[in-house]
């Protein structure tokens, strides 16, 4: 990675952090673009496919698997597994299994994330408390959790929020993503991707979550259960694409492969750095300086001395007497290291002006 001046820097993680220090899962994961755009386009065709066979017959009158012919039973089986009313339909399944999956990423994140140097407020728990959330959302498909939380909280409180208190379940799930999804995301360097997959996923399990209460307006509430189905579906895929494009970014982060963020400067070097910008057409002048910025400052100008001795060492006293106020081996001078244009444009004019001063 590279620092806000263009140089290379460290990495911020431990040995520890890379992938191929962790379970098989984290070697597995696709850290290359081209890797991650294949695996996201088999989640969305998958459920695209899956959603598409569910929902055709009841919306569009004609479903896309006609069970006639020599192979009519087997395919009336397979219809009977996209049917919507079934108890484990086929795009349900899916995102079961994506949500699984999704835990599984956001689990292998944490793995890497708690390695990081400078995580001083554990910041890499976050990705931990999704991972529970997404197996959790995956477990509630699957059983009837929402429904028991909607009845306990509604029987405890004496207050039924939506059909049969499911609210209930709607806003707790929506408080718990709602605080762990930026305590996980922002902190990434590369978060942009993950953030616009996980809006997608919660925009379709907004929707979801709206069809209780929009039955009547969507032509009944066995077409509204039925689109809140698909759109769950939906959602579970998205977040499973999400969870690999976070893994991605966090896997660039540990090799070192991202650009960090440019440090914010201090008010007093800002035209300091607006002048390195723009320039002022004496490159050649700083070259020089800088060919002759180890050679030691003299008491007669208070400039570079092309006769002086470079490991010469003078005391601040000196410098003082001469006027000067070059700075002396204990300042801010770095030998052994080449300066800054800012820095070499700074020593030239007090050069400038300790001689004009002579």
């Amino acid at each position: 990675m590279v620092d806000d001046t263009g140089e290379p820097s460290p990495t911020a993680y431990d040995a520890a952090a890379f992938p191929e220090r962790h379970p098989a899962l984290a070697t597995r994961l696709p850290a290359g673009l081209g890797g991650l755009t294949a695996a996201i386009l088999v989640i969305l065709v998958l459920f695209a496919g899956g959603i598409a066979l569910t929902i055709s017959g009841p919306l569009f009158g004609r479903p896309l698997i006609s069970p006639t012919g020599r192979f009519a039973g087997s395919l009336r089986v397979v219809a009977d597994g996209f049917d919507h009313r079934a108890a484990l339909p086929v795009p349900v399944w899916l995102g079961i299994l994506s949500l699984l999956a999704a835990g599984a990423v956001a689990g292998s994140v944490k793995h890497m994330r708690r390695h990081r140097r400078d995580d001083y407020k554990g910041r890499f728990r976050a990705w931990g408390w999704l991972a529970f959330l997404l197996t959790l959302s995956a477990w509630a498909a699957a059983v009837p959790l929402g429904p028991l939380v909607a009845s306990a909280v509604s029987e405890a409180t004496g207050v039924t929020v939506g059909p049969a208190g499911i609210g209930w379940w709607v806003g707790l799930a929506g408080v718990a993503f709602t605080i762990v999804l930026p305590w996980a995301i922002l902190p990434l360097r590369e978060r942009l991707g993950t953030a616009w997959w996980g809006l997608l996923a919660a925009a379709a399990w907004g929707t979801a979550a709206a069809m209780p209460w929009a039955g009547p307006w969507v032509g009944g509430d066995a077409r509204g259960a039925m689109i809140g189905q698909a759109a769950w579906s939906a959602g579970a895929g998205l977040w499973l694409a999400a969870m690999l494009t976070a893994a991605r970014s966090v896997i660039r982060e540990v090799r070192g492969e991202t650009t960090a963020r440019a440090a914010a400067r201090p008010d007093g070097d800002r035209g300091a750095a607006a002048s390195e910008q723009a320039g002022d057409g004496d490159d050649e002048a700083d070259r020089a300086w800088s060919e002759r910025e180890s050679r030691a400052w003299t008491e007669d100008r208070g400039g570079w001395s092309d006769d002086a001795d470079p490991g010469e060492e003078h005391s601040s006293d000196r410098y003082a007497e001469a006027g000067s106020g070059a700075p002396g081996p204990e300042s801010d001078q770095p030998h052994g290291r080449k300066l800054s244009k800012a820095e070499r444009r700074r020593l030239r004019k007090l050069a400038r002006m300790n001689g004009e001063a002579a």
